[in-house]
């Protein structure tokens, strides 16, 4: 656990970090210099491109994380691996972009008459979601490779940076409002150039994979393996985004701009456990790969443990201190109170429960998490489109709440 908890704690330092950061930007830089339909147009543009980009790599991240420990050996290029998942997702954007050019009409008619504004961008998507497909590819390769302090760095604090610089420079009016959205894609692009050249000086771009040792026996399990949990990722992703982008259909974009602050806040419980999936997956993986069943057991007791402890103390200190903080904000923000003490509570489900998605989705065993984790995102979806008419923003925080509750109870019974 020494090189875990050393990693952990610079990862953890960093996450917690980002959302001081991002603290600052939604509850206070982000309120005071755009509207609440200017927010809500930068959420919904992240979270469809979100979940467009979770089709693209055909789950290329669970692929990296479960077989990479076959291919390590740095004297090799591991073998090549990151040119195979580079052409497992060009293959996935071939299939899956123009399925979406052929539905965008679709999509645009849905959201025009309460989302207007995120119809006129949509076009986006496309750009979007396949650098923030780059993104996430690169960035599971690298914290397979043991190296997650840069990748993290770069998604929890440098992205969070620079989008408060740009949203300065358009309060200023030194950039339109096309201008803005532009950059808003860029610093993305942005970051999934440093990662490449961070990549590239450490030494792990080699492209040409090694076909002597990716067999067909080999290609066959990953291919298995990568559309079951492939099908998983589209369903978590889901529940984590879908609110989101169904809220935009139910209510106005100025009301999904007051959720997407209040949702943000909650994520300040679950920052120890973001921080230490980003390690111990990897060590998971590797632990499973050469049958080292006693560390596997370390990490899962006592990461429960210790996130148990420090998850009650978050979720007192978050719920207890919501009122307050949205005192400092317009009165149109105060209907997010409610919407902070329901999430607060899915992410403590999330965080007692500890590792034990890594240590379901690195074994054999993934198979049942899938079909775990696509049937909560169906309830999911259901509980989204009964309850937002009724309830408006708290039933979009609760259908997030009951589902983070049955999945949570799953994966600990299982």
């Amino acid at each position: 656990m020494g090189i875990i908890q050393k990693q952990g704690i610079q990862s953890a330092f960093i996450t917690y970090s980002g959302i001081a950061i991002g603290f600052l930007s939604l509850l206070v830089v982000q309120p005071a210099l755009l509207s609440p339909e200017e927010i809500g147009l930068t959420r919904i543009l992240y979270s469809f491109s979100f979940l467009v980009a979770t089709l693209l790599p055909l789950s290329v991240g669970n692929i990296t994380t479960r077989f990479f420990p076959r291919f390590r050996n740095e004297a090799k290029g591991h073998h090549g691996f990151f040119g195979l998942i580079v052409l497992w997702t060009g293959i996935g954007i071939l299939l899956f972009l123009p399925l979406l050019w052929v539905l965008r009409e679709t999509f645009i008619d849905m959201y025009r008459e309460q989302s207007e504004l995120f119809s006129d961008y949509f076009l986006m998507v496309f750009p979007f979601s396949v650098v923030i497909a780059f993104i996430t590819l690169i960035s599971n390769y690298l914290y397979s490779c043991f190296r997650p302090i840069f990748p993290a760095f770069a998604q929890e604090v440098l992205i969070r940076v620079l989008f408060i610089l740009l949203i300065g420079i358009y309060a200023l009016g030194w950039l339109g409002f096309n201008a803005f959205i532009a950059g808003y894609f860029s610093i993305y692009l942005l970051q999934l150039g440093l990662l490449l050249v961070f990549a590239y000086k450490e030494g792990l771009l080699k492209l040409r994979p090694d076909f002597k040792r990716i067999n067909r026996g080999v290609v066959s399990e990953m291919i298995h393996y990568g559309w079951m949990v492939f099908l998983a990722g589209i369903a978590s992703m889901a529940i984590r985004l879908v609110d989101v982008v169904v809220l935009g259909k139910y209510v106005s974009l100025a009301l999904t701009g007051v959720y997407a602050i209040a949702a943000f806040v909650p994520t300040f419980i679950e920052a120890p456990l973001v921080a230490l999936d980003k390690i111990a997956n990897a060590r998971i993986a590797h632990s499973w790969e050469h049958n080292d069943m006693g560390n596997i057991r370390e990490i899962y007791y006592k990461s429960s443990r210790y996130l148990f402890l420090l998850g009650g103390l978050l979720f007192l200190m978050v719920t207890l201190n919501a009122p307050h903080l949205f005192r400092w904000l317009p009165p149109a923000y105060k209907a997010g109170i409610p919407v902070i003490e329901i999430l607060s509570l899915s992410a403590l489900f999330n965080l007692v429960t500890g590792s034990n998605t890594s240590v379901i989705f690195t074994s054999k065993r993934f198979y049942a998490g899938a079909i775990a984790v696509i049937s909560i995102a169906v309830v999911n979806f259901i509980l989204l489109v009964l309850l937002i008419p009724q309830m408006g923003l708290e039933g979009a925080a609760w259908a997030t709440c009951i589902s983070s509750f049955l999945y949570n109870a799953f994966k600990y019974l299982y």
